[in-house]
């Protein structure tokens, strides 16, 4: 018995193995994972040349729009606008200066109307006129009164030279045939009372016709 506890107690085995106080702890070749997440997340949140030239460029692009539109509004309001008023009155005033001319033309429309009227009017007073002298130199020639025919003869010439115009515009030929016939009723009074008298009819007749077609 002795003999076995003395094995036991010299027996390697049972000793406890002395810790190398010199020996240093071994270090893995492998890199820590949590690190390179790190550096990864740093290098990621750093921008790149082109994140920062654009923007650069978007700050500049930012100011040029800026300066254009502050140009744009100040040459409306300076320029532009009162360009835009000024012709606005010119429109104004011009539409008013239509307005009178349309005005003033209406107005001389009018008064030339009523001057063609009187004129017409007045025309047609010298036709009547010839037409009664005429008439009483008929029946002055009828009752073989010829001296009273001559007498009323006397201012139808005159009379008639107020009218020509007028007869001309409206028929060349008659203007010209009717002082021709009145000189024949003048010639006849003394030589031809009917043919006198037949000359006054067919006289008569061209002033009805020049009545009938101008102021009826």
């Amino acid at each position: 018995m002795e003999d076995n506890n003395q094995l036991n107690l010299n027996d390697p085995s049972d000793e406890t193995p002395e810790k190398d106080i010199n020996q240093e702890p071994i270090l893995s070749d492998t890199p820590s994972t949590e690190n390179d997440s790190m550096v990864s997340t740093e290098e990621a949140k750093e921008p790149s040349r082109v994140q920062l030239f654009m923007k650069k460029a978007l700050t500049w692009l930012a100011v040029v729009a800026v300066a254009f539109l502050a140009g744009f509004i100040t040459f409306y309001f300076t320029l532009y606008r009162p360009k835009v008023d000024q012709l606005d009155q010119v429109q104004t005033a011009l539409t008013e200066a239509e307005n009178k001319v349309s005005d003033l033309e209406t107005q001389l429309s009018t008064v030339t109307e009523q001057r063609d009227a009187l004129a017409t009017a007045d025309d047609y007073r010298v036709l009547l006129s010839i037409m009664t002298d005429i008439y009483a130199v008929r029946t002055a020639l009828v009752e073989n009164n010829t001296s009273a025919a001559k007498s009323a003869l006397s201012d139808i010439s005159d009379t008639l030279d107020g009218i020509l115009g007028v007869i001309q515009e409206f028929d060349e030929k008659l203007a010209e045939s009717l002082p021709q016939r009145l000189n024949l009723i003048r010639t006849n009074i003394d030589g031809n009372l009917e043919n006198a008298i037949a000359d006054c009819d067919l006289f008569i007749k061209d002033l009805r016709d020049i009545e009938k077609a101008l102021y009826q």
